[in-house]
């Protein structure tokens, strides 16, 4: 009975990987289309995938052999995860004295934009189209989002409703 459910589980956990195991690797245009596979295809990798867990070949899989599994999948995912943080170091480490030094990790910082330009406020928030932003104008959308989160209209925002609003 373990089977089916875990052919079901790794046909949806997989279909990523089981597409990389079907066609050679290449490197495609961000906007490639997807590669397209049967559903034989795509069973022949589900069924390989299931052989690969039944260790003993005896066409079911055990708590064990999920066990085994998961700590090998983890262990590839650890030395992968160890492996570009590493890459990530050495890209920080300018000087490639394996250390980093309080300029280098500034450096690697983003840096800080508006999220909007000032036209794109200004369009935003000048509901008359005038070219500028009088006081009620400016209040408009701070004071809708106020009465929204005051459930009970009473003026005042308690600590509940302010906790409710933010989880909408």
């Amino acid at each position: 009975m373990l089977a089916r459910p875990l052919i079901i589980a790794a046909a949806l956990a997989v279909p990523g990987a089981a597409l990389a195991q079907t066609k050679p690797a290449q490197p495609q245009a961000a906007t490639a289309a997807p590669q397209s596979m049967s559903r034989a295809d795509y069973l022949k990798t589900v069924d390989g995938r299931f052989a690969t867990i039944d260790t003993n070949h005896d066409g079911s899989v055990t708590k064990d052999e999920i066990a085994t599994m998961q700590a090998k999948a983890l262990a590839e995912a650890q030395a992968a995860e160890q492996k570009s943080i590493e890459a990530d170091f050495k890209k920080l480490d300018t000087n490639k004295d394996n250390s980093l030094s309080l300029a280098e990790f500034k450096a690697a910082a983003p840096a800080l934009r508006p999220r909007q330009t000032a036209d794109q406020m200004l369009a935003e928030i000048d509901s008359n189209k005038d070219g500028k932003v009088t006081s009620a104008e400016y209040r408009a959308a701070p004071l809708a989002n106020f009465d929204k989160a005051d459930a009970n209209h009473d003026g005042t925002l308690t600590a509940q409703e302010l906790a409710a609003s933010r989880k909408r």
